[in-house]
Parts: structure tokens; C-alpha cells; sequence
């Protein structure tokens, strides 16, 4: 993964972590809900791609 996608990619999940928290504690749950499954993608993702690196060897 090349150095900029990485990054936007934990920037990304950055921002929906935080519009998650903002959105749970004030009580709007649809939208909760809506950035709880972008989370669990983002963080399904991120597993994947850490199993795959220690898997090669790489790391």
C-alpha cells in the first residue's frame, strides 16, 4: 500500500470514529449506525491486510 493511501486511509478512519462518538453520545442513532458498519469495513480491512503481512513475512 503506497505511503499517501495509507495515510488517507487512517485519516479516514479517523473521521469516522470521530463523527461515530459525536453522533452515539448525542443520541442520533441512525447515524450511528451508519458509521458503526463504515467502521467495522474500515477495521475488517485493516485485519485482513495485517494478516497478509505477517503472513509473507514481509514484516
Amino acid at each position: 500500500m503506497p505511503k499517501q493511501r495509507f495515510l488517507s486511509f487512517i485519516i479516514g478512519t479517523a473521521i469516522e470514529a470521530l463523527f461515530f462518538s459525536i453522533c452515539l453520545f448525542g443520541g442520533d442513532w441512525l447515524f450511528a449506525g451508519f458509521f458503526a458498519i463504515f467502521l467495522i469495513r474500515r477495521l475488517t480491512l485493516s485485519y485482513k491486510l495485517d494478516k497478509l503481512v505477517k503472513q509473507s513475512g514481509i514484516m
